[in-house]
């Protein structure tokens, strides 16, 4: 675990105070930042990680009705960047969650286990593989299923298909969430998202919705859970 200096906590909150920078195979650009007093993670074109002001899953768990998840909920996050998924759910909405997170890239799994993981107390299980493949020889079946996965600010095209959201709804418990990220901050992708929501996301699941976060669409698999 790094230990971050107190007076740069203090300079984040007047001007981002960048802790690192690196890259790997499949991420030319990573910077490791301190922002406002949060551990934010950036790519080339995107933020794929940012503590509770993670905007898009902050904003969707404000929509949603948690309290029809299990108090224990076992919850698979497809996109680990630094945690904010895990770490949002325990430290802001005081959830006792179970998690299997599963990350393509073991540069950011390391900056994780540096930043942020060893500060939860959640118990989480870190898989360092393509969410395709664990999701084809993983058999476990979760409540809350968080589909984050990025290359930079794109989601990889076998990941954007109707047999995909057929084996995210294959590892859900009944009664459970599937929660899907889209970026739609431009009008192309706007209708890129509508149209992956209508043509593949729907057919799946037929009582799924929309969250418009302002720049993302959040895909919810059963309107249910939307207040």
């Amino acid at each position: 675990m790094i230990k971050i200096p107190a007076y740069k906590r203090w300079l984040s909150y007047l001007w981002e105070q960048q802790l690192e920078a690196t890259s790997s195979a499949y991420n030319p650009y990573l910077v490791v930042s301190l922002v406002r007093g949060r551990i934010q993670l950036t790519a080339q074109n995107a933020i794929y990680s940012f503590g509770d002001y993670y905007l898009n899953f902050r904003k969707v768990f404000q929509a949603i009705d948690l309290s029809l998840l299990p108090g224990h909920a076992r919850v698979l996050v497809l996109g680990l960047g630094l945690g904010s998924i895990p770490q949002m759910l325990e430290g802001l909405y005081l959830r006792k969650y179970k998690y299997v997170t599963v990350e393509i890239d073991p540069v950011i799994v390391q900056l994780a286990q540096d930043y942020v993981l060893p500060k939860l107390k959640s118990s989480i299980e870190v898989v360092n593989t393509e969410a395709q493949i664990f999701l084809d020889l993983d058999k476990r079946r979760f409540d809350l299923v968080c589909m984050d996965v990025f290359q930079d600010a794109t989601i990889p095209n076998h990941l954007n298909t109707e047999d995909f959201v057929e084996q995210l709804k294959s590892h859900l418990n009944p009664g459970g969430l599937v929660i899907y990220n889209c970026l739609a901050n431009t009008r192309l992708k706007r209708e890129k998202a509508q149209r992956f929501f209508d043509d593949h996301f729907l057919p799946v699941f037929p009582q799924a919705t929309i969250i418009d976060t302002g720049g993302n669409f959040m895909l919810v698999s059963d309107q249910k859970f939307v207040d």
